[in-house]
């Protein structure tokens, strides 16, 4: 397993907003090939695919105890989906 990510009510309903599922980002975050970024403010950018073949990028934050939580988690736009095909591993 790549991270384990911790859910919160608000960040379900936050992705659910993008119709997004908790299975779908853990999925993705738990699979290759993927990429993965660091964003701005301790956040991490991870682009992949779920089993269905939906290419989803995920935030993450970390919090101080070491643990990530779901930021947004939505389709990649067109020139993020061309970005992963060329950089995933």
């Amino acid at each position: 397993m790549w991270r384990e990510i911790q859910w919160t009510e608000e960040s379900e309903a936050h992705i659910a907003r993008h119709s997004v599922a908790p299975g779908e980002v853990e999925q993705l975050v738990n699979t290759r090939p993927r990429y993965v970024v660091d964003g701005r403010e301790s956040t991490t950018l991870i682009y992949g695919t779920t089993d269905d073949g939906r290419h989803l990028l995920v935030v993450t934050a970390a919090s101080e105890d070491g643990r990530h939580y779901v930021v947004t988690a939505r389709d990649m736009d067109d020139a993020e989906r061309r970005a992963f095909v060329r950089k995933a591993r």
